[in-house]
């Protein structure tokens, strides 16, 4: 007889030959009390990754549950977990992991249940992990905090974090998302209807808004900085305009999230906007950004110098500004 899964595991995958079988097998090594399913998506990638897909599947046909693509759906803007994972799901909670990162600790879902059947007013649940760059550039580090200046809202120990707080912190690793699939189901319509390309930054943000955010200090994952094919990998070779509409679909979710929060902390979240601001005010095509009142605000707090080189790049052709963008990265 089989039993409902207590955790869905949702994976999102794209020519992660060289990874994905590292992930499936963190997965099926979690020591757990209860059950959970591996829901797999493939975005039809060209190289081995299916095959690696259906050789756990036919072995796992209880756990791994995979769905394959016949046309990419990412480069079409669909959300993959929100479309084709989330839907699916048996779990009563959802735990997240794409297919090139993997998980390092055989106890991280039983320790994240266990806080959430505990505490079932946390609507988000996170731990920290390690950065490995492929390209071996830089030695493996820490993920939390991604920068410097968010040490100050990192503790090394277990804490809550309310939305303001949340918004302190730039990159979360994705690899350990955990939440109440009740969560993902009361999210108002503008959280599925609108796309916006940073679908991590969104869901850690509305799900804290929703209650609150509970960081387990432990380090449970491993995340691959530098993939090729990677989110990262195509944001640096894109245009300068696609770059500044990119940051735009992040601003209009802080909208979403300040308003669905009820404006409780419009001071971060407008903090966290202001960054997504600037890069959509320095990349963008607009014949005149400056009267967006929001694009305004963005360049009122620029340097001198910078207000110079912001326009003096203004009057250089759009093949130059990518040619600079792509230089810079």
């Amino acid at each position: 007889m089989l039993m409902t899964p207590l955790v869905s595991i949702c994976t999102t995958t794209y020519n992660h030959e060289k990874y994905l079988e590292k992930a499936l097998e963190s997965f099926l090594k979690q020591k757990t009390s209860f059950p959970f399913e591996i829901l797999i998506h493939d975005d039809h990638s060209s190289d081995g990754t299916v095959e690696i897909i259906q050789r756990y599947a036919a072995r796992y046909p209880e756990i791994v549950k995979p769905l394959y693509e016949e046309v990419n759906q990412y480069s079409q803007n669909v959300p993959i977990n929100e479309t084709f994972n989330f839907p699916r799901a048996q779990g009563k909670y959802i735990a997240l992991c794409e297919g090139d990162d993997y998980w390092t600790d055989e106890g991280k879902l039983q320790a994240q249940a266990d806080y959430m059947e505990a505490h079932p007013d946390c609507t988000f649940c996170f731990t920290n992990g390690i950065i490995e760059d492929q390209t071996g550039a830089r030695q493996p580090r820490e993920f939390i905090p991604y920068r410097e200046e968010e040490r100050t809202h990192y503790y090394a120990a277990d804490h809550r974090y309310e939305l303001g707080e949340m918004c302190e912190l730039n990159f979360v690793p994705t690899a350990t998302f955990f939440f109440p699939r009740a969560v993902l189901m009361g999210m108002p319509s503008c959280f599925g209807d609108k796309m916006c390309q940073h679908g991590d930054l969104k869901m850690r943000l509305f799900f804290t808004a929703a209650g609150y955010g509970m960081y387990l200090h432990r380090f449970t994952c491993v995340y691959r900085e530098n993939v090729a094919g990677s989110a990262f990998q195509v944001w640096t070779k894109e245009s300068a305009a696609l770059t500044a509409r990119r940051a735009a679909t992040v601003t209009e979710m802080l909208r979403d999230v300040d308003e669905y929060s009820r404006h409780r902390y419009t001071p971060q979240v407008r903090k966290l906007m202001d960054r997504y601001l600037y890069v959509e005010l320095w990349n963008t095509d607009q014949a005149a950004p400056l009267k967006n009142p929001d694009l305004q605000r963005a360049y009122r707090q620029l340097t001198a110098t910078q207000k110079l080189k912001y326009h003096l790049k203004r009057l250089l052709p759009r093949r130059f500004v990518d040619g600079l963008k792509r230089i810079v990265h």
